[in-house]
């Protein structure tokens, strides 16, 4: 027995919660706003510190994953002056001179410092981030 087709309702009549949400398309070649990013070194849980050194994180987070090394470095380097004892904040900012993690974002060799790396990487590990240990042994 052929079954009768549902009928059709406008949108306008459905339920708010039954209308579905469509991701709103980025022009080509543009990253998504900073908000939108999950960060690449905060986990999700990280809510102790001030508004301003998440955003400063998400802020630097877009930037390397642009490639804009510098604006990243900066604002990296200013979450890390926010909250002093934040070895995320550390972490971040050490790999933005990194010469082992910059070519993965396509950035120029002259940006690499590894002096620098090493600095931000020991600043790290002297706040109980273990992660700093496997990025200092890699630094050339």
């Amino acid at each position: 027995m052929p079954r009768a087709a549902a009928p059709v309702v406008p949108a306008q009549a459905q339920p708010q919660s039954q209308i579905p949400i469509q991701a709103q398309a980025q022009p080509p070649g543009t990253a998504p706003p900073a908000s939108a990013l999950p960060s690449l070194v905060l986990p999700p849980a990280a809510t102790a510190e001030p508004p301003i050194f998440a955003s400063l994180m998400r802020m630097g987070d877009a930037a390397m994953v642009r490639g804009d090394i510098t604006r990243a470095r900066a604002m990296y380097e200013r979450a890390a002056a926010t909250v002093p004892d934040s070895a995320a904040a550390a972490i971040a900012a050490g790999k933005t001179y990194d010469p082992n993690i910059l070519p993965l974002f396509g950035a120029p060799p002259g940006l690499a410092d590894a002096a620098r790396a090493r600095g931000w990487y020991e600043r790290a590990r002297a706040l109980g981030d273990r992660a700093a240990d496997g990025l200092l042994a890699t630094l050339r």
